[in-house]
C-alpha cells in the first residue's frame, strides 16, 4: 500500500516537472496590433511623403500679358495710328473762303454778282462747293441759273484742268438767254480761282454740241 502511495507522488512530481518545463519554452506574446501597425509606417522612407496640398504658387503666369486675363497682349496707341504702321495721319484742316457767285434776276434780264463763303478741305472739295453754291440763293433778287435737280456725276481735277460732268433733267433746261447766263456765270465761278485754266464740261459723260440745245459749247471752256 505505501509503495503504491509513494508512486503516484513520483509519478505527479514528473508531470510537474514537465508542465513547467513546457511553460519556459512558450514564445514570447507578439506585440499589439497598436504597436506594429507603428512599426510599419516608419519603415517609409521620407523622400516618398507627399504634402497634402500643392504649395501656392506665387509667380506670376507667362499666359497673362500686360494684366490681361485671357493672355491676349495689350497693344498701345490708337486704330488710326496702328492702321499707318504706328504713326497717326494728320487730319486735313477745313478752310472756308469767300468768293464771287453769279445769278440773274427775275425776269433773266442780267447777269448779277454777289459774293459767298464755301467751306472745304480740299481742292476737289472747293470746286464742288462752289458749284453746288450757284445753285442756292437766300435772295428772292438772285435767281440761280444751275437748278438743284442738276447732280454732279464726277468731278476730276487735274492741275488747272477741271472736269465736270453733270446730269441735267428736262425740267432744269433754260431758254436761249438763260443758257447763256447759266454757262457765263459757270466760267466766271471757276476761272476766279487763279489754278484754272479750263474747264471742260459734260452732260452724262459726253460732249454735248450746246448744253440745253441754244448755245455752242466749247470744249473745253479756257480762261480768257
Amino acid at each position: 500500500m505505501n509503495n503504491k502511495k509513494w508512486w503516484m507522488i513520483t509519478l505527479l512530481a514528473a508531470m510537474l516537472l514537465v508542465v513547467t518545463a513546457c511553460g519556459a519554452d512558450k514564445p514570447t506574446a507578439a506585440p499589439s496590433e497598436q504597436q506594429g501597425s507603428g512599426a510599419g509606417e516608419s519603415d517609409i522612407p521620407a523622400d516618398n511623403l507627399q504634402p497634402t496640398e500643392d504649395p501656392i504658387n506665387t509667380e506670376p503666369s507667362d499666359d497673362v500679358t500686360n494684366g490681361d486675363p485671357e493672355g491676349t497682349p495689350v497693344t498701345g496707341g490708337t486704330t488710326e495710328g496702328q492702321a499707318n504702321g504706328g504713326a497717326t495721319a494728320p487730319s486735313e484742316e477745313t478752310k472756308q473762303e469767300t468768293i464771287t457767285l453769279y445769278y440773274t434776276d427775275p425776269e433773266q434780264l442780267e447777269l448779277k454778282e454777289t459774293k459767298g463763303e464755301i467751306t472745304f478741305k480740299t481742292d476737289w472739295s472747293k470746286y464742288e462747293g462752289a458749284f453746288k453754291a450757284l445753285q442756292k440763293s437766300d435772295s428772292e433778287e438772285l435767281i440761280p441759273l444751275w437748278s438743284e435737280e442738276i447732280t454732279i456725276n464726277k468731278l476730276e481735277v487735274d492741275g488747272g484742268k477741271i472736269t465736270l460732268d453733270l446730269k441735267i433733267p428736262a425740267t432744269a433746261n433754260l431758254g436761249s438767254g438763260g443758257e447763256q447766263f447759266a454757262l457765263d456765270a459757270l466760267k466766271q465761278t471757276f476761272f476766279q480761282f487763279d489754278e484754272v485754266t479750263s474747264l471742260e464740261l459734260l452732260v452724262d459723260g459726253e460732249q454735248k454740241e450746246s448744253l440745253m440745245g441754244h448755245v455752242e459749247l466749247e470744249h473745253p471752256m479756257t480762261k480768257e
